[in-house]
């Protein structure tokens, strides 16, 4: 090996090698500490579960502890269990302290949940306070997705703007607005208005 391929007393095959070394240690060092931690990855799950959203919430409830079951039961998240805990919003206020006792008190990874866009909102702003993830599954307002949106909170349904929109076109396609009146009933909350 001539003197111009080392640099500093090694070759380039052995530089090559070291940072190779280094690289594999960077990537499996964290499988390395997860596969160490044995403790539970802990979720909150926040959905009305009384007053007139309580019968959709509990349907809610179900899906989450399916998921879980199903998620434990394949072995977990890189080997830790998923701990579910769950609490009922029941509305805005509540919503939002409960939620800072799951990030706060409980150290839930995220929350997820919630219908009512109100209750959302708060949450949301929680979340943002406390830099941890929220994933809405049920509030449908705009605002939540527009004035009022933020970087960790994430929506896993559509807004209720492109439900309104949507129908409008297909009522419009099939010739069933022109010449027609048409009259929507709906609740005087964010959910309503947005229609």
């Amino acid at each position: 090996m001539s003197e111009q391929s080392r640099i500093k007393g090694l070759s380039r095959r052995q530089t090559l090698v070291g940072l190779g070394g280094v690289a594999t240690g960077l990537i499996a060092s964290p499988a390395v500490i997860l596969a160490q931690t044995s403790e539970a990855i802990r979720f909150g799950h926040l959905t009305p579960r009384t007053g007139f959203l309580g019968p959709l919430g509990e349907y809610g409830v179900m899906a989450a502890d399916l998921a879980a079951e199903e998620i434990n039961a394949a072995g977990g998240i890189n080997g830790r269990k998923l701990e579910l805990l769950k609490e009922d919003s029941v509305n805005p206020q509540t919503a939002s302290t409960k939620a800072e006792r799951m990030f706060e008190r409980d150290q839930v990874a995220c929350i997820i949940g919630e219908i009512s866009s109100a209750s959302c909102l708060t949450i949301s702003q929680v979340a943002a306070r406390n830099k941890k993830l929220f994933f809405n599954t049920g509030g449908n307002s705009d605002a939540l997705r527009g004035e009022s949106c933020n970087r960790y909170m994430f929506h896993v349904e559509h807004q209720n703007s492109m439900y309104v929109k949507s129908a409008g076109r297909s009522l419009l396609a099939q010739g069933l607005v022109k010449g027609k009146k048409w009259f929507s009933l709906t609740a005087d909350y964010a959910f309503g208005h947005d229609l």
